[in-house]
């Protein structure tokens, strides 16, 4: 079968995608992706050799902006686009994994009458998902919270696919990084780009963390690494640096991490079986990342600590509070099922789309 992912803006909507594809090319299906020709999606999908299709089109700007005025015109020039290459590569079922970029490819396909699938990875879901999951076929999501608010969508509930590690992946060895294992290890990180923020309540609160026994994994982002690596570097128990491909590895050697409350990194902490304090991040599309942090809370999985809090003084109190009850948060991370999300949904979706077939 051949399969077109739409997908792009940010690694929480192109990582999945990238898993589902993968999943999809070992069973011998043929995938390739439409996304923005200047969004991270570009330089992504091609790093792991699939086709990509590059369209043009905006952000639906939520506040009187002058990219309003330009919105309809690459929308609609994005649709036609969309529509030759379906044409053109006459696909089995389009798959979208939510953001702006998926909205333009998924009315193409309803227009194409191409079976269309969605994936949501955050609990309140988009705009494009929210407007367009009542023509898909099945529209998956990792959240109960979004099944509630897609009651016209046909749903289906399981985990957000990750992408599998290779068997070349590196270990990552701590000790090589200055870091003891025995003593409490915790792993810092805003992302690839890092946060501002939660970087200066790390740089105030740092000297108390070290004091404590307290060993830190920091994860600046590029834009702060000099600042704060040029004030700390030599500090023992601290290991700090701008970005790494690793990250993930790393989250399975921390005892607690601290990080913003987007849906992949979330799913990557529950892979890692890591108990972590979310910080979310306020200007996220319609304060998604708070719904997902506060979820997470509420399953005893998480600390949930706004922005609108986050102080040297808070943020310790925090990680005091994580470290004394982790074995409780331990428990209850250890009792979710294994994420099989990526292999579930590519076998409903080829089921779905075989003759006779079911439809979930």
């Amino acid at each position: 079968m051949r399969f077109i992912f739409g997908c792009g803006g940010t690694g929480g909507h192109i990582y999945p995608a990238l898993a589902l594809a993968k999943t999809l090319s070992q069973q011998k299906h043929t995938c390739s992706f439409i996304g923005n020709a200047t969004g991270m999606e570009a330089e992504i999908v091609k790093r792991h050799h699939y086709l990509f299709h590059p369209i043009r089109v905006e952000k639906l700007s939520r506040t009187l902006h002058p990219s309003l005025f330009g919105f309809p015109f690459h929308l609609l020039s994005s649709i036609i686009n969309c529509l030759k290459y379906i044409r053109k590569t006459k696909p089995d079922a389009v798959i979208c994994t939510g953001g702006f970029v998926s909205g333009p490819v998924a009315i193409a396909a309803i227009i194409s009458r191409i079976p269309l699938y969605f994936h949501e990875s955050n609990s309140l879901p988009g705009l494009t998902i929210k407007a367009l999951a009542k023509y898909s076929r099945i529209t998956f999501v990792s959240w109960e919270s979004s099944q509630k608010r897609l009651q016209q969508a046909k749903t289906q509930l399981v985990p957000i696919p990750l992408l599998p590690r290779d068997a070349t992946d590196e270990e990552a060895d701590l000790a090589a990084l200055g870091i003891d294992p025995p003593q409490p290890v915790i792993l810092v990180s805003g992302g690839s780009q890092g946060s501002l923020m939660i970087n200066r309540t790390i740089d105030s609160a740092l000297d108390a963390i070290l004091q404590r026994g307290w060993q830190l994994i920091w994860q600046t982002g590029s834009a702060s690494f000099a600042e704060f690596s040029s004030r700390h570097k030599d500090k023992e128990g601290l290991y700090i640096f701008p970005f790494s491909p690793i990250l993930p590895l790393l989250y399975e050697k921390a005892t607690l991490a601290i990080t913003r409350a987007g849906a992949m990194t979330i799913a990557e902490l529950e892979e890692a079986r890591l108990p972590a304090i979310l910080i979310p991040l306020p200007t996220a599309a319609e304060n998604h990342q708070f719904y997902n942090a506060s979820e997470q809370e509420s399953k005893g999985l998480a600390i949930c600590l706004q922005q609108s809090k986050l102080s040297p003084e808070n943020l310790i109190l925090a990680i005091s509070l994580l470290l004394k009850n982790r074995q409780d948060y331990l428990q209850r991370l250890n009792q979710l099922p294994p994420n099989t999300a990526s292999a579930d949904i590519c076998h409903i979706i080829t089921q779905d789309l075989t003759p006779g077939g079911p439809s979930c």
